[in-house]
């Protein structure tokens, strides 16, 4: 089962597995809408100018796979909740989804993707409203630890900066599980634990 990555997640990864999105041993996949984010938004060409190098490598599904007519179903179901008020029976406030967020989850249920993402609002709801055909989340340091395991990366310090300048940007929080097992898998604290 592939991963479908939102920009958060591609932003800590890239760096760390150019070849995420080359080489089918890694599972990952995005949308075309989020690869044009990462390349095109000005606070990603602010904050992370680096991102550039990678233009090549975010590759992204086929439009046929990625906005065919059962994904637009699966978006307008999604937008209509979300425009009627649907409520995160977690936290008792109304979801709010960006319309990128929007079309990578419709992507990902169609599709039977995992997802990656840092958006716990977008997980909650996918969880919540799609239970049947959600087929759960992973966050991108589980990635790592899957790659890790796999033998697909092999941990350095330079990698380590990579995830160190992710923690000093104060980008989404990594679970303690998955920083748990990046230690034992590394025997490295994950940066600011």
């Amino acid at each position: 089962m592939h991963i479908l990555c939102d920009t958060s997640s591609i932003l800590m990864l890239i760096r760390i597995a150019p070849e995420m999105f080359i080489e089918k041993e890694y599972e990952c996949c995005t949308i075309g809408l989020v690869r044009k984010e990462i390349f095109g938004t000005q606070r990603f060409k602010t904050k992370y100018p680096w991102r550039i190098q990678f233009k090549n490598k975010v590759k992204s599904l086929p439009h046929d796979i990625s906005d065919n007519n059962e994904v637009q179903r699966y978006f307008d179901a999604i937008s209509s909740l979300i425009e009627h008020g649907r409520v995160n029976e977690r936290t008792g406030v109304e979801f709010d989804l960006s319309y990128i967020d929007k079309r990578l989850l419709a992507c990902a249920l169609c599709n039977g993707n995992k997802i990656s993402s840092g958006d716990a609002d977008m997980k909650q709801f996918a969880k919540q409203e799609f239970a049947g055909d959600f087929r759960g989340w992973i966050s991108p340091l589980g990635i790592v630890n899957r790659w890790l395991d796999k033998g697909l990366i092999k941990w350095g310090r330079s990698l380590h900066v990579h995830l160190a300048e992710w923690e000093a940007y104060n980008e989404h929080p990594q679970p303690q599980r998955q920083k748990n097992r990046f230690k034992k898998l590394t025997k490295r604290n994950y940066p600011g634990s």
